[in-house]
């Protein structure tokens, strides 16, 4: 069980809320899928090596399905990443009073798009991609998601968009399990482990993360 009075852990869960919030508000206001990947890419330099910038559910269900952080830890996370995004709901109509009317991909859109951002987490929080890069590579596979599949890619900010009970948004959790169980396949095909930071031992990943 992780020690809630660790105070790390609370740092933690506050970058995961703050990353949500700024997140959600550039899909709420902005509605532009390289905004959104942008916006991404800033966080994982900004609250990567405090949180592992999961700021998705769906990326932090993968990360527990590969044992990068702890089923607690994830819950934690899960909560601070849906008040985040709720938060941006709210403030994102003080910003725009005219809100987009938002829409998810269908169930196939969620589930596939969002293997972009987590085949790319996978390798990140594996060492494979370097970290002056993280934040590049995963900006970037939000973005293409996010236009290959015309969806949302993320539940918290699909709550905050009045999605909920949209199916497709579901998806995007299984997805988050599925292809973090497809990466530990192939990143494992050379028989070689990948070799993670002594600095990032014990932590969350690193989105190194991991990380939307």
């Amino acid at each position: 069980m992780e020690n809630f009075r660790q105070p790390e852990l609370h740092k933690a869960a506050l970058a995961e809320l703050i990353g949500t919030f700024f997140l959600a508000l550039a899909a709420l206001i902005s509605g532009s899928p390289f905004v959104v990947g942008l916006t991404l890419a800033a966080f994982v330099y900004a609250i990567g090596d405090i949180s592992g910038c999961n700021i998705n559910p769906a990326v932090t269900a993968a990360l527990v399905t590969l044992g990068r952080i702890s089923p607690v830890k994830g819950v934690y996370y899960l909560l601070a990443q849906i008040v985040g995004a709720l938060l941006a709901r709210e403030v994102a109509g003080l910003v725009n009073p005219h809100p987009f009317l938002y829409a998810s991909g269908n169930m196939f859109a969620e589930f596939f798009g969002v293997a972009f951002l987590i085949l790319t987490v996978a390798a990140v929080s594996s060492n494979y991609v370097t970290k002056s890069a993280s934040g590049i590579a995963i900006g970037s596979a939000l973005a293409a998601g996010l236009v290959t599949s015309q969806g949302v890619l993320n539940p918290a900010i699909a709550l905050a968009m009045g999605l909920a009970t949209t199916p497709g948004i579901w998806a995007a959790l299984l997805g988050g399990v599925v292809f973090a169980i497809v990466s530990r396949l192939y990143l494992s095909r050379k028989g070689v482990q990948p070799t993670v930071p002594a600095s990032f031992e014990g932590k969350t990943s690193r989105l190194h993360p991991a990380e939307a």
